[in-house]
């Protein structure tokens, strides 16, 4: 229905032009746009060891992925969405693995030929005509013209080939067994559903906290449990922007006046809620399937005109999913939203009218018009919320990067960066904190799971400080570690908090098992899960057809319950099985399973998208060991640039 449905095919093709373009050239720098108010023509944003990423081909890569992202959210990408999803650090942090991949492919000496160079290039769409390549000269004159050397674009051709080459070979070096096979084909084709009860943990569990003689019992049982690689304590000086936030108020005055100097932007245009009733037509049926829809619409009509429940009528006759139970109505909507038949019909109705059948693109439409709000501009009162958050946030993101600069440089200027001296640096806003031992990759205590932060904890030696804030969700902050120790086991101490999680969780499951035990048995002997749900103070419940993996609907990720399920025959019971929040007693209502025969059409697909996954795995898992050997060297005030203000128009 939504005009994004109906663009012709010529909007169509020149849409995938530009996709080719995309995939040929990235995107084209705009010289004098950069990334902010400043020319970084000669900057340099990055350094991955002795490579350098230049402010230019970073404002290049950023514009591509920020054009990309904007056709994704359909033009609605906001500044605020932007800043949240940092997406200038995440366009870097593509560049630097590139950077990073093409050293390993280069390590293995993989090579990649002139002739394969020209090949490919001479396989882009973008430079044929009529099945041949377009020439030389067209070729070189397309790419000056879009501000690219052919030198420079076959250099950018040849690393993408031999990226391919290094993904290929490491791919084909992954093993992948039957039983992966296996276990993937049946998680594609096999389905349950069951009934279940849910008990939640709180009804079952000892309320006694264990003895540290217990802890220590645990403790020495599972000590290969908690054996941890190399770790670091990490220490950090943080700008909290929750407690700038605090203290950030934005006075009426200055409220009033934004909304007077945006007031334009704040204009509504005609809009009308209108529900409808969809009869589709059948393509295959051809003329006899159109005239069939033709005639239930006219039908249907009829009847609504004559008076009868046209919520009613949609509900029990619509073909539009979503207009099944709520009498076909529709959100508001405005000019431009709609296919033309439907919206000329729509806006030139008046409330409470019935028009039908309108014929359109998806068949015929029987239309109420509901209601029609002329145009008109939101009031003050209405955009104040909006606005103050607007502006507050604007006025915490600046007054937090000032206060992190001021703090970066009061650390630049000092003689010892002792924990005493950077103790005395806490004020109302900013925080010395500790974390706990943290390995290479884990998540820092108080700062969670941010790559940067991490590259920075290993990157430095002991005892120095970060020169530039790092961001974090909780602010920017310097990172400082203060202390390294060798693999091994953590002391019983250090442990202890997290041995009476354990402890607790291993005893809540094996005493729910006990006490369960009975009412499955009885479940299995004829009980029914009603009766069972009375005893227990809760309710029977049946999911939707669900696979082997994946999360199970309204109960989440439930690994051990699916494979119990997928382990109990159709009409059957199972045992008692931990969920998030508490435990499960389910009988199975339908079992579908794989079809044996299936398996050689889909084994080649499934071998290579397994394979592809891990291979996958393997290349991020390997990127993350080469980032921390490597120094990597970040220009956070250039790409601090390329982030809009808060309610800023948006780039492009």
């Amino acid at each position: 229905m939504l005009k994004t449905m109906r663009e012709s095919f010529h909007k169509l093709k020149w849409t995938l032009f530009a996709v080719i373009l995309v995939f040929v050239l990235g995107f084209v720098f705009f010289s004098g746009g950069g990334g902010g108010g400043k020319d970084s023509s000669g900057a340099v944003v990055a350094k991955v060891g002795g490579d350098s990423i230049s402010a230019v081909d970073f404002d290049r890569q950023y514009r591509a992925q920020l054009q990309n992202q904007q056709r994704m959210y359909q033009g609605n990408l906001s500044p605020e969405l932007i800043r949240a999803m940092d997406l200038p650090r995440q366009v870097l942090d593509g560049m630097i693995d590139r950077i990073l991949r093409l050293e390993s492919a280069r390590r293995m000496h993989l090579k990649v030929s002139d002739q394969e160079v020209a090949q490919k290039i001479a396989s882009y769409p973008a430079f044929q005509q009529n099945g041949q390549f377009v020439g030389r000269d067209q070729y070189e004159r397309f790419l000056r013209g879009n501000n690219y050397t052919p030198d420079r674009f076959e250099d950018e051709v040849r690393e993408d080939l031999l990226l391919e080459k290094y993904s290929t070979l490491v791919k084909s070096s992954v093993l992948v067994s039957d039983t992966d096979v296996q276990r993937e084909f049946a998680s594609r084709n096999e389905k349950a559903s069951i009934e279940y009860i849910k008990i939640p943990s709180s009804r079952l569990e000892n309320a006694a906290q264990p003895t540290d003689a217990e802890l220590k019992a645990y403790f020495d049982k599972h000590k290969e449990r908690y054996r941890a690689t190399e770790q670091r304590r990490i220490k950090y000086l943080i700008v909290e922007r929750g407690k700038v936030r605090g203290k950030t108020v934005v006075p009426d005055p200055e409220l009033r006046a934004d909304y007077e100097s945006r007031k334009g932007s704040f204009s509504v245009p005609e809009q009308v809620v209108a529900a409808h009733i969809l009869v589709k037509t059948d393509p295959a049926a051809a003329g006899a399937g159109d005239a069939a829809a033709r005639e239930k619409a006219d039908k249907l009509a009829e009847r609504a005109k004559k008076g009868e429940d046209f919520a009613k009528l949609a509900n029990e006759n619509t073909d539009d999913p979503s207009g099944k139970g709520s009498g076909g109505q529709l959100p508001p909507f405005a000019k431009g939203q709609m296919v033309p038949e439907f919206e000329e019909a729509a806006f030139n109705m008046a409330p409470g009218e019935i028009r039908g059948p309108i014929k359109t693109q998806f068949g015929y439409h029987v239309i109420k018009l509901v209601s029609k709000t002329p145009p008109h501009t939101r009031t003050f009162e209405e955009m104040r919320t909006q606005i103050a958050s607007e502006l507050t946030e604007k006025r915490v993101e600046a007054e937090t990067d000032r206060r992190a600069r001021a703090l970066a440089d009061r650390v630049k200027g000092m003689s010892s960066t002792s924990d005493d001296e950077l103790r005395k640096l806490q004020d109302d806003v900013v925080k010395y904190e500790t974390s706990e031992w943290v390995s290479r990759g884990e998540p820092i205590t108080g700062l969670g799971a941010n790559p940067r932060a991490n590259d920075e904890a290993w990157s430095l030696k002991v005892g120095q400080i970060s020169k530039d804030p790092v961001t974090t969700p909780r602010g920017p902050a310097l990172i400082r570690p203060s202390e390294e120790r060798p693999a091994g086991i953590p002391t019983f101490e250090e442990l202890k908090g997290r041995l009476s999680q354990d402890f607790l969780a291993d005893r809540r499951e094996r005493e729910a098992q006990e006490k369960l035990a009975p009412a499955a048995k009885e479940l299995g002997s004829g009980t029914t899960l009603a009766a069972l749900a009375a005893r227990y103070e809760t309710e029977v419940k049946t999911t939707p057809e669900f696979g082997p993996g994946g999360a199970i609907p309204e109960i989440g990720n439930a690994p051990a319950l699916a494979t119990a399920v997928f382990q109990t025959a159709k009409g059957q019971s199972g045992p008692p099985v931990s969920v998030p929040g508490g435990f499960v007693l389910f009988r199975v209502l339908s079992r579908s399973a794989s079809e044996p025969a299936q398996l050689a059409a889909q084994r080649d697909e499934i071998l290579e998208t397994l394979r592809s996954r891990e291979a996958e795995r393997l290349l991020r898992s390997y990127l993350l060991q080469l980032r921390a050997d490597r120094k990597v060297e970040v220009n956070d005030e250039i790409l601090k640039t390329f982030l809009p203000e808060p309610g800023a128009a948006r780039r492009g």
